[in-house]
């Protein structure tokens, strides 16, 4: 009879999870102790994909691959929080381009620090060199399963969890 393994020996999506919710908590750990406390992943994925001229939120939207009633929310509850705004597109009446506030670029600045903290914390566990496969490993399926489109329906309900 084989001899029994933790759960998280076995199963490669149980890791997946546990360590994502890990990094979820560090980064909101880190993001309370510099006073901001009520954001989501959404909010995140929303902020990092802004280009500096402006952005439609149906651009987000299909860049993290969530419905564009999900971003539209997003992007609305960031306008009220102070950290967007948005402006009439130039070229098509019909949309909107969303813009960091100052307040808004102070929040990425915080969102960096505590990434770099997160990274400088899994380093100290399992060192610089293993952190770097990982980020490699990593990219490598992203990349690979990047266009797999049953994915969309996820990441709408992972774009409204919160980050604590």
């Amino acid at each position: 009879m084989m001899e029994a393994r933790e759960d998280s020996q076995l199963f490669l999506s149980r890791l997946f999870a546990k360590s994502y919710r890990l990094i979820k908590s560090l980064n909101a750990k880190y993001l309370n102790e510099l006073g901001y406390h009520d954001f989501k992943v959404g909010h995140v994925m929303v902020m990092m994909n802004l280009k500096p001229s402006g952005t439609t939120a149906a651009e987000i939207a299909k860049k993290v691959r969530v419905s564009k009633q999900a971003m539209s929310k997003l992007v609305q509850e960031l306008i009220e929080k102070g950290y967007l705004k948005s402006i009439k597109h130039p070229t098509d009446q019909r949309a909107t381009l969303i813009q960091v506030t100052a307040s808004g670029n102070e929040f990425l600045s915080a969102l960096q620090k505590c990434r770099v903290q997160v990274e400088e914390e899994i380093a100290r566990v399992i060192g610089v060199d293993k952190l770097n496969q990982l980020h490699g490993i990593l990219g490598e399926l992203m990349t690979f399963f990047d266009s797999d489109v049953c994915l969309d329906e996820e990441n709408d309900a992972l774009a409204s969890s919160k980050l604590n």
